[in-house]
Formats: structure tokens, sequence, C-alpha cells
């Protein structure tokens, strides 16, 4: 099976893609000039270096058609260039608008490196009603009643979703947009959290998705799903996509990654495994990320010391605020003092501008350290420096969901916040 890799959030596989110099398009006879195209793909990011920069192709840019194929989605963009991926060594010419004038750009099919979006009316005025709601699931618990009270009422949001489904059907009737479009607005506008009911649906549009698209454009878009947290759907698409390149590794990554944010321990630990085969493939941020993902699924399964090693590993490559309290929960649970005051040092050290910022997860973890140890009073005494905190227990749930056996750390801040009698 060939392989032709999409750029994902973790990296960017850089292809060697020559073009010549963008030619204009010269009408043949007078009056006979192209039309502008009212939809296509507009270019919002040109890579730097990439194919689409050699060719003279600039932000703001509308991609109209792909070899001979018409472009009016990314559906039908991922498609063309499949058909050409045939014949990976030959040229097509891509049609792009500017000012009101066409001009031509020739590519080997393939990474032409820029990002696009859906240039449709319609389609961005429904994209900007699903983002008055789209994610609201994902709104920390602690910050509900203040400071997104507004955001959050039930007939708000109730009257934003009725207004995306009059005008997803409106669309439909009128052809206004891509019977693509509109499965994947649907599929948008099912949370993460709806009922059981809802996710049912949303997995029947998913398989009809899967059924009808190039398996690029299933990655691409699990890629764009996962960037606005739905987690859920950017699952199944990524999974899907790996039946088609099984060698991703940024893929592999991403799919641990929506594991930790869904509490699916097993994926990130699945992935870790796979991709550790061959740890010398992997940039040095992505084998951070790799050890931290088997860190928690080693930790999920109760294995803490060897948790901790991983961690510790992943930590040595990069110091970052996840790295410092997943280790500072495993040397908390295992009641290690040392390697808690070690990775604490070692991070004030590297990134003291962050350290402030991570204050209560890191007072949280020790006082659930020294609780392991025995010290109760010294415990007791962390927790009461932050009686003034506006909601501190809720921010510590919010900080650590992300964390196998987290909810050690939060029950014990809780018993140790509640007076004694």
């Amino acid at each position: 099976m060939r392989k032709h890799h999409c750029s994902f959030w973790l990296s960017i596989v850089l292809a060697s893609c020559t073009l010549v110099c963008a030619q204009p398009l010269r009408a043949q006879t007078p009056g006979d000039e192209p039309k502008i195209p009212r939809i296509g793909l507009r270019v919002i990011e040109v890579v730097p270096g990439g194919p689409a920069e050699h060719g003279g192709v600039q932000r703001m840019d509308m991609l109209a058609k792909y070899g001979k194929f018409r472009v009016i989605d990314h559906s039908s963009y991922y498609k063309a260039r499949e058909f050409y991926l045939k014949n990976p060594k030959v040229k097509v010419p891509l049609e792009f608008w500017r000012a009101g004038k066409p001009f031509l750009v020739h590519v080997y099919p393939g990474w032409v490196g820029m990002n696009t979006n859906e240039y449709n009316p319609v389609a961005y005025q429904l994209d900007s009603v699903i983002n008055s709601f789209e994610g609201l699931e994902n709104i920390a618990e602690y910050l509900r009643a203040i400071e997104f009270k507004d955001h959050l009422d039930k007939d708000r949001v109730a009257a934003q979703v009725a207004k995306a489904n009059e005008m997803i059907e409106q669309a439909q009737l009128e052809g206004t947009l891509t019977p693509t479009q509109i499965l994947v607005f649907r599929i948008r506008m099912i949370a993460d959290d709806a009922s059981v009911e809802e996710l049912k649906k949303q997995e029947d549009l998913l398989a009809e998705f899967i059924g009808n698209q190039a398996p690029e454009y299933i990655g691409w878009l699990g890629n764009q799903l996962m960037n606005k947290e739905h987690f859920r759907p950017a699952r199944a698409l990524l999974k899907q996509y790996l039946v088609y390149d099984p060698g991703n590794v940024s893929v592999r990554l991403n799919i641990g990654y929506i594991g930790l944010k869904l509490g699916y321990w097993e994926d990130a630990e699945a992935g870790a495994d796979l991709v550790l085969t061959a740890p010398e493939k992997l940039s040095k941020r992505g084998l951070r990320i790799a050890y931290q993902q088997k860190a928690c699924g080693l930790a999920h399964r109760g294995d803490y010391f060897e948790a901790l090693t991983y961690a510790e590993r992943g930590f040595a490559l990069e110091q970052e605020g996840f790295g410092i309290l997943l280790i500072q929960l495993m040397a908390a649970l295992t009641g290690n003092v040392e390697k808690f005051k070690d990775a604490s040092g070692r991070f004030k050290e590297a990134v003291p501008e962050n350290d402030e910022s991570y204050s209560l997860q890191r007072d949280s973890a020790e006082a659930l350290l020294l609780v392991m140890n025995r010290q109760e009073e010294a415990a007791r005494a962390i927790v009461a420096r932050w009686s003034h905190k506006d909601r501190a227990e809720g921010r510590l749930r919010h900080y650590w969901r992300e964390f196998p056996a987290s909810s050690k750390v939060v029950e014990n801040w809780t018993r140790l916040a509640t007076p004694q009698k």
C-alpha cells in the first residue's frame, strides 16, 4: 500500500516537491476570459520553503482546480490529489486565482506546503454560528458558574444550535454546501459529552464520511477536529487513517494525546510502545511525548515506579509543565521525596518564568507526598496556605484531569481542607 504522508499536529512531513514558476492563464480569444470562481479553497498559510512558496503562491490566493478536477471543498481537493498520486512523478497544474486573475503552478502530486479553508460564504456563516457553542463542554467546571455563565446559558446555546440546524437544512435544500460539508458540520455539532443517542448518531455520520472520502482527507479532518477539541470523532478518524498508513508516528502520538484527554490510557501506552520500538526515528519532542504517554499507561495500571522512570526520561529531554507534574505525581504516589524535590529544582532552573504558575499543582502533589510519608500536619499546613485561593479544589480537578490516578491528589486535598472535628 502506497503512503503519502500529510502534515499533522506534532510534525510537518517535508516532501521534495519541485515546482516551476507560476504561469498566468491567458484567454485565447477576446471575451473568452475565464470567470472568477465563487467557491474553492482559500490559502490561509504558506509554509516557508515549501512547494507552494517556491511556486509563488501567497496567502489569500484561491485554489480552483487540481489538474482536470474542480476544487470546491477539501473533499474534492483530496480526491483529486489521490487521483494524481497514481503517477507521483508527473507534475500536475494547479489553478489559483489572485485579484480576479488566474495563474497556474505545476507541482508533483502530494504535499504542497499550504493550509487552506473552504472559501464559501455559506460555510463561513455556518462556521461562525457553530463556533459560538462549539467546545463549551471543555470549559472547566470551576469557570462555569461565573466567567462563562452567559456563554453556557441553556436558552442561548439552544437558540444557536437551532439556528445552525436551520442553516444546514437550508443549505441542503438550496445546494449551497456540498454533501460532505454538511456531513462535517453535523459531526462537529455533536459534543464529546453528548447523550448516548447523539454519540451513536455521530458514529453513523463518521461511518458515512469514512466510506466516501480519500484517506488523506480522513486524516486531515481528524487532525482538525483534534485541534478544535472534538476528541471523540478525531480519535475515530485518526484510527481509521492508521489503516492506510500504519507507520505514521505523528498520528500515533496524536491518538495518544487524545487518549490523555478522554482517559483512554491504553491508547497512549499502545502508541508509545509502537513508536518506541524505533526511538532513533523520533524527534526530541516526539521521544519526550512517547515517554510521557508510556508513563501514563503504566500509571493507569498501577505501576507507579516504572511510570516514574519513563516520566524522568521525558523530563530529561524537555522541561515543561506536563512533564514536571507527571514526575511529581509519580513521586508522590511512591513516596519518593528525593525525586520530587530534584524535579522541582530542575524545572525552576530550566524555566523559572513558569515556576509560579504551577505552584498550586505542585503543592497539591507535595501534600500527597507528605501524607504518603506520614507527615499529615505538614500536609495540612500546605493546604491551609491556599485557603484564600478562589475555588482551589475546582482548579485542581481541572489541572489534574489528564493524569492517571490524579484523583488521589484531589481526594487527599479535599480531605486535608476539611476542618478537623
